[in-house]
């Protein structure tokens, strides 16, 4: 092949490139916030990581994957049970995204890794969140604002 027909070829596929992976294409990617969290007897931290299609501005988001790491900190005197995860589309309207339970004993961090067909993945308005269960109480986080809300009762 000729150094001009391989020069071509590049650019053309660079250009294909470009457009197949456009701005509204892409992936909001991985939205990452972690906090620490005190509830007697607890004390854990959380981390989140939310990714979906489109742009994380918009009034409507979609979500592809969320990931969930919960480390139970060694200060803790309890065993932090996690009943389910879920996905706030408004404040009264939300889809069970996980609803097996679990425990984080203390020093142990677990994570929950939940990746959505293409049928069903959620959906958030900008009044929407993601909600992580206890047993006793309800931690708060919204994507588009990038904040924790929490714990809550």
């Amino acid at each position: 092949m000729r150094p001009l027909s391989k020069a071509l070829l590049a650019a053309g596929l660079f250009g294909l490139v470009q457009i197949c992976f456009s701005s509204d294409l892409q992936a909001f990617s991985s939205i990452v916030e972690t906090q620490t969290f005190r509830q007697a007897p607890y004390t854990f931290k959380l981390e989140i990581e939310v990714s979906g299609p489109g742009k994380l501005k918009r009034d409507l988001i979609q979500l592809s994957s969320v990931k969930v790491k919960i480390k139970n900190e060694r200060a803790s005197s309890g065993v932090l049970k996690v009943k389910a995860i879920r996905a706030f589309q408004e404040p009264h309207i939300f889809k069970d995204i996980e609803t097996r339970s679990f425990s984080i004993s203390p020093g142990q961090w677990v994570t929950k890794y939940l990746r959505f067909s293409k049928g069903k993945k959620p959906f958030l308005s900008d009044k929407g969140f993601i909600a992580i269960v206890f047993e006793n109480f309800t931690i708060q986080f919204n994507p588009q604002e990038r904040k924790f809300k929490g714990p809550l009762n």
